[in-house]
Order: structure tokens, then C-alpha cells, then sequence
């Protein structure tokens, strides 16, 4: 994140000060820091008003192009060149030895608060992290960051934030190297080449965070490409904006208290379904840019405020107090589970123990040691030694740590092995698919394609399976357990010529309900383009629990007091889908698996041989049954997955050496496939197609 960085700038920049120009430290910067980080520490603790709190990484990256690119440029015109080994000496010493410590601390912490699963991933991650091209790493995966998987986000995920700022600035300074070459090769101003060179760069990215976001907005939020205008609009100013400027005092007052008032909004109305960055990302950076404008002048009330001590100190410490607070937030909710946000707010002070420890112990003595600054090649062995042991330890927490053999799909049996309705409850395995470590991953090639949407997408793509040219067409509709159900239709579909087509969106309910602005939208776009597709078939699945609750007169209701609603939307949906498809029929919600003390996949890793004690009881919710009951109201047919899940009072979760659950509601795609000669059967029961019985 720009936080280590920016205060390296502030202080070594010779840029004025509110109070005196000329001299080496502008407090009001500090001050701004200090109010990034608090957003993003009340966002990451889940303060209601604070959901939009993430925007304090955009003033972070403003801070960071404005100090660092008027630091390198100051640099070229004194001397004219760049140290490229000083300058990354300075970063590696003011960042890395922080950051490696954090990381060293998530690795043991996980040891003992998380499952052997969860530590495989954790550790994947901070072998990214330390290496910093985590962002990528967390892009290639799909995640998003508003998301938690099974409630759980990683421990290392605001990281992506440090890894986005270090790859900009393995570029920027050979781009102003460039410039300032140029310049003095023709004997140009330096600032107006430099802008040459970085006006455009700035507009490009910008361009592209606004046409990427909308596209994929889980992958923008972490990318480098999609940020960079961030921290070249703070370059840009830093050419533009004097030393120091006039302006009235109440003009500055104004100006500053408008610019912070624009943080509070964004803060206040952004939210996890707020496309990110793109042109949304403007409102923090300009008013990140007019706050630097005003302290500039040295006037205005907020240049005054951000120059108190408290937000000094906070601007101080704001470096160390980001990277520890998370992973202090991720334990307590590995710990204890559910908690609220004010719990989540003690979690987040309480590391503010750790923060000034290591701030007074590590940070500052590294920042200001004469001989790292006089000898900048150990600046940077000291730093490159610190991140390859925190890779080191990244890359052991990250090993396949259980002995078992991983299957081909072909070698696995799966529901084939059930007989007479009777599932066998094995104890011990020695082959399996997919890998208990990696389970999360099996979701099929519906996930792989785009299919499952999320974010501000509202139509899915094409998204067809089984056999493109089949007479017999199939839509499968739902959220993501209607993409769980692919894999059996795709195979059903390519053994008997069906053309399978998939409309899934995540945590979006298809009952003509208002859910929310995204998923209300694709609701009505695909139940258009099952009217004029008008297929043979509507599958239709959904899950059932906690995450549907509505708001009625602005009021938020609970699950329970939604179940009424959600039953007739669902009914209302059913009537129109009867009207625009010949058949349709719904795959019951199945028993949820119990997410404590572990998730099927997890308890498997650590149980492989006493597989027995994972098996839990399967345990439905007829109250929160809105699909049952809407089906039955509209007398659609019904198919209920749960005899080939659990028998005899028990639901497995391996059977045939497959792995039947991916996570606590999802089945894997693996044992999904074994389901399909099951599935064709059940369909084929209800007439589909027909003359199939």
C-alpha cells in the first residue's frame, strides 16, 4: 500500500510544509494518511457507515505518485540522473522489513488457528505477497474482495495494495529517467518532458480502469493496470502544483472541507456492490488532489486539523498499523467465528499493541539508520533477505502436507458405488479427487468460463454446454448452485445431443423479488432470454439460507420474515418460466454441511483414515424452504438431491473417492459428474424428454 512509501517521500521530498515552505516535511500529508488509514481500518472492521472505507488505498496512491515522482524528479533536475539502486534502497529499507514481519506472524498464527487446508491456501498467498505479485495472484484465483469464502477472507489479502504499488514503481522511475535524459538532451524544462511522458500514461489507465471494471470488476479492484492513473494523477500534480501557492483562507477552508467531505460520502454510500475502481475511483483521488492543492497554501482549517498531533501520530504509525490490523481481524473471526462489528472493532484496536511495538523497534530504527542510508547495496540485501525468508515460510505453510494419491475423473467412482439407495460410509482412503487442499478450486468449467457472475454484470454470456447443435435444449437457472449442477447436465448433455445452456448468478435469488440493483436486473435479462429461446427444459436451483433476506419499507428484514415474500416472488418466477419453457423442474436446496470446527474438505485433509467422524447428519430447514414451497404452490416437479448425498441418517463426504463437497453448501464438481447418470434417470422419471419413461 502507499503508506511506507509516501512517508519516506514526505519526509526526504523537500516539499514545503503548511506552516514554512521550503522545508523537508508537509504535516498536512501526514494528516491525510492518517485519515486513509482510518477508512480502511473502520471498513475492514465492518462498521456500518464505513463500507466504502476501501477508498483509503486511492488517497494512499495519490500520496505515494505526488511524493515519490516530485522526490525522483527533484533528484534529476539537482543532479541530473536518478540513483535507481538508491531509490529502491530507501523502499526496500522503509518496506520490506515490516511487511516480512507481518507475514511471518500471519504464517504462524495460521498454524494454530486454521485447518491444513486453510493453511495450504494461506500459504500460497504469502508466498505471493513476499513476493509481491499477490494481486495477481488473487486475480488468477477469483477472488473478490468484498467476498469471503465460507466467511474467511485471507488473512494476507489487503496486501494485493503493496504488490500494486511495488510493480508501478519497477516502472515509473525508468519512465522519468527517461524524461529527464530527454530534457537535458535537448535542453527542456524537466517537469514539462516528464509530463509528456506520464499525462498520457495517467489517461490510458484511467480509460482502461473505467471499460475493465465494468467488464470484470473483481479482477480491476486488484489490478495494477486498472490503479496506475491512481498514482499518476499524484505524479501529474506533483509537476504542476508550486512549491507554494496563494489562496485565501476561506477559499481553502471551503475547498478542503468540501474535498473531505467527498471521503465521507464515498465512504458513507460505496459499497461491496460499487463497481471499483473506474470512474468511481475519481471521487477519493480528486478530492485526495484538492486537499494537497489547499495544503499547498498553508490556510484553510483542514490543513491546520491534519497537522495536529493525533493525526501525526496516526499518519506515523499508519504504515505498520495496515499491515497488522488484518490478519488481527481474520484470527478473531477464525477464532470465534460470527462476530459483530464491534468485536471486530476490539480486534482492530488490539492490534494497534503489535503496531507500535514493531513501528518503535523496527520501523523507525531501519528508516533512520545512517549506515543503510551510506550503504545502499545492504539496504537492499537487508530487504531482499527479509521477503525470501518470508517467501521461505510462505512456500512451506503452502506444501502438500498429506499423504494420499489424486485421482484422474475417469478413477473415480462416485455415486456409482451407490446401491439400493444405500451409500457406503468408508473410513479411510488412500486415493481421492479432487485434493482435499484444493477443493475450493473444483467448480467445474461453467466457473472457468465466466459463467457464475458477480459484481455489476447483468447479462451472462453465451454459457452453453453439452452439445451446442442439440435438438433437445436445456437452461439451467439459478444462482451458484444452479452452476453446481453443470457438470452433471454438460455430461448428460454431450452423451445424448441436449444443448445445455447456464445463466448463474452468485448470491442472487431468481424469485421476482428486489434483491439488489445487479441481480435484479439479471434476473429480468434471463428470464427475456428464456422467453426467446424458449427451451424444452428450465432446471432451475437455489439456494435456500441466510444470505436472502429482503428489505421491505426500507426496513431489513430477517430470513425468516423474508420467507414469505421469497416464497411468492419464487412462485411468480415459476408461472412465467411455465409460460416461456415446456417443462419446468427444480433441484431442491440440499442439506447444508456444518462449517464448525471444520468444512468437509478440511476435516478429510486432517481425517483421511477416520473419514467416519466427518460425516455429519443431514439437517434441512423447512421454514427457510422457499423453493419447495413456491413449487408446490405452482406444481412444478420436484428433484431431490438428497439420496444420492446421504443415507441411513448419515451424509458421507467421500463416497467412491470422491470428495463430495467443495466447501460447506456446494457440491464438487467432481462428484457432480458420477451424479449424471442419477440426474438423467430422475429427469427421465418426470418425462423429460418425452416418451423417456
Amino acid at each position: 500500500m502507499a503508506l511506507g512509501g509516501a512517508e519516506v517521500a514526505a519526509r526526504e521530498s523537500g516539499s514545503p510544509t503548511a506552516k514554512a515552505a521550503g522545508s523537508n516535511f508537509r504535516p498536512d500529508i501526514q494528516g491525510i494518511r492518517a485519515i486513509a488509514v482510518t477508512l480502511v481500518l473502520a471498513c475492514h472492521a465492518s462498521i456500518p457507515w464505513a463500507k466504502g472505507g476501501f477508498i483509503g488505498v486511492d488517497v494512499f496512491y495519490v500520496l505515494s505518485g505526488f511524493l515519490i515522482t516530485g522526490l525522483v524528479v527533484r533528484e534529476i533536475e539537482k543532479t541530473g540522473k536518478v540513483s535507481i539502486r538508491n531509490f529502491y534502497a530507501r523502499r526496500a529499507k522503509r518496506l520490506l522489513p515490516m511487511a516480512a514481519l507481518v507475514l511471518v506472524f500471519i504464517c504462524i498464527g495460521t498454524l494454530f488457528i486454521f485447518s491444513l487446508a486453510r493453511q495450504v491456501e494461506i500459504g500460497g498467498d504469502v508466498f505471493a505477497a513476499a513476493l509481491y505479485f499477490v494481486n495477481w495472484h488473487f486475480i488468477i484465483q477469483g477472488v473478490d474482495y468484498f467476498a469471503a469464502a465460507d466467511g474467511i477472507h485471507s488473512p494476507v489479502q489487503h496486501y494485493w495494495s503493496l504488490s500494486v504499488e511495488e510493480q508501478f514503481y519497477v516502472v515509473w522511475p525508468l519512465i522519468l529517467l527517461a524524461a529527464g535524459a530527454l530534457a537535458a538532451k535537448f535542453r527542456r524544462p524537466t517537469k514539462g518532458l516528464v509530463l509528456i511522458f506520464i499525462v498520457p500514461v495517467a489517461i490510458a489507465s484511467l480509460i482502461y480502469s473505467i471499460h475493465f471494471t465494468q467488464v470484470n470488476p473483481e479482477a480491476a479492484f486488484f489490478s495494477t493496470i486498472a490503479r496506475a492513473w491512481q498514482l499518476a494523477f499524484g505524479a501529474v500534480l506533483a509537476m504542476i502544483l508550486p512549491k507554494k501557492i496563494g489562496m485565501p483562507a476561506w477559499l481553502a477552508t471551503v475547498i478542503g472541507v468540501i474535498a473531505v467531505g467527498v471521503l465521507g460520502w464515498a465512504t458513507y454510500t460505496m459499497s461491496a456492490s460499487t463497481p471499483f475502481p473506474g470512474s468511481n475511483g475519481l471521487y477519493p483521488v480528486g478530492a485526495t488532489i484538492a486537499l494537497l492543492v489547499v495544503g499547498a497554501s498553508g490556510a484553510g482549517i483542514t490543513t491546520r486539523i491534519l497537522s495536529t498531533r493525533p493525526f501525526q501520530y496516526l499518519g506515523n504509525i499508519s504504515y505498520s498499523w495496515y499491515l497488522w490490523h488484518w490478519p488481527f481481524v481474520v484470527f478473531a473471526l477464525g477464532i470465534f467465528d460470527n462476530l459483530n462489528w464491534h468485536w471486530l472493532v476490539v480486534a482492530t484496536l488490539i492490534s494497534w499493541i503489535p503496531t507500535q511495538i514493531s513501528h518503535t523497534l523496527l520501523e523507525d530504527p531501519v528508516r533512520r539508520a545512517k549506515i543503510l542510508k551510506l550503504r545502499p547495496n545492504r539496504a537492499l540485501a537487508i530487504g531482499g533477505a527479509c521477503s525470501i525468508a518470508a517467501a521461505a515460510f510462505g512456500l512451506w505453510l503452502g506444501s502438500n502436507r498429506i499423504n494420499v494419491n489424486i485421482l484422474d475423473q475417469d478413477q473415480v467412482a462416485g455415486a456409482a458405488v451407490i446401491k439400493n439407495g444405500h451409500i457406503p460410509l468408508v473410513n479411510s482412503v488412500d486415493s481421492i479427487k479432487p485434493n482435499p487442499l484444493h477443493a475450493r478450486d473444483d467448480r467445474g468449467q461453467m466457473y472457468a468460463d465466466g459463467c457464475l457472475l458477480i459484481g455489476p454484470r447483468t447479462e451472462s454470456g453465451e454459457c452453453v454446454y453439452g452439445d451446442p447443435d442439440g435438438d433437445v435444449s436445456v437452461v439451467l437457472f439459478g444462482d451458484s448452485h444452479s452452476m453446481m449442477y453443470m457438470p452433471a447436465l454438460d455430461a448428460i448433455g454431450k452423451e445424448k445431443g441436449w444443448k445445455i445452456t447456464g445463466l448463474s448468478r452468485a448470491n442472487c435469488v431468481i424469485a421476482d423479488v428486489k434483491l439488489s440493483q445487479y441481480c435484479d436486473e439479471w434476473r429480468e435479462n434471463s428470464l427475456e432470454r428464456i422467453q426467446e429461446e424458449h427451451p424444452d427444459l428450465v432446471v432451475v436451483a437455489t439456494s435456500t439460507q441466510a444470505v436472502y433476506s429482503l428489505k421491505k419499507n426500507g426496513k431489513q428484514l430477517s430470513r425468516l420474515a423474508s420467507e414469505p415474500y421469497l416464497v411468492d416472488g419464487m412462485a411468480r418466477t415459476f408461472r412465467q418460466l411455465e409460460e416461456d419453457a415446456d417443462q419446468v423442474v427444480l433441484l431442491r436446496d440440499q442439506a447444508q454441511a456444518p462449517r464448525q470446527p471444520w468444512l468437509p474438505h478440511e476435516c478429510v485433509a486432517e481425517n483421511l483414515h477416520n473419514l467416519k467422524t466427518c460425516a455429519f447428519a443431514p439437517k434441512r430447514h423447512p421454514e427457510l424452504g422457499f423453493d419447495v414451497d413456491a413449487a408446490e404452490k405452482t406444481g412444478v416437479q420436484i428433484i431431490d438431491p438428497m439420496p444420492i448425498l446421504c443415507s441411513d441418517g448419515r451424509c458421507p463426504v467421500v463416497i467412491g473417492n470422491a470428495l463430495v463437497y467443495r466447501d460447506s453448501y456446494h457440491v464438487s464438481a467432481t462428484y457432480m459428474v458420477t451424479m449424471a447418470p442419477w440426474l438423467e434417470q430422475e429427469l427421465a422419471k418426470l418425462n423429460f424428454p418425452a416418451n423417456s419413461r
